[in-house]
């Protein structure tokens, strides 16, 4: 069986290195990371990723969900078939109304908030492939 590629365009080293590490038992899935939100749709180009989990962080220059979605929207064009997770804090009231409306927009697939336990970022990514 072949390993489904999931791109993780995260600030967070250490939450993006767990997660790369908690997946290493996981025979469904290959995880890479990029922390360079510029350099993600070059990323995506790349590796072609089944799914991207692009993380709305709580602060620095890309902490605004509408430039997270449009990286989303070139994710998509760079890789076609890949589908979209927003990982977002669900005490960011905006950033959880934009998730919202992506959802319905199908600009995103689905998007989950960082209280979210490390199984079920795992079992929603395996609904998504």
């Amino acid at each position: 069986m072949e390993k489904k590629r999931i791109l993780l365009v995260m600030r967070r080293k250490i939450l993006s290195d767990a997660l790369v590490k908690q997946a290493e038992g996981n025979a469904r899935f290959e995880l890479r990371t990029e922390q360079n939100y510029p350099m993600a749709a070059l990323a995506a180009e790349a590796y072609a990723p089944d799914v991207a989990v692009v993380e709305v962080p709580e602060s620095g220059a890309w902490k605004d969900a509408p430039k997270c979605l449009a990286l989303c929207d070139v994710i998509r064009k760079q890789a076609p078939g890949c589908r979209q997770v927003l990982l977002c804090s669900e005490n960011d009231e905006a950033t959880c109304g934009a998730a919202v409306q992506a959802k319905r927009e199908a600009r995103i697939d689905d998007f989950l908030y960082y209280e979210t336990s490390v199984n079920y970022l795992f079992s929603k990514l395996e609904s998504l492939i």
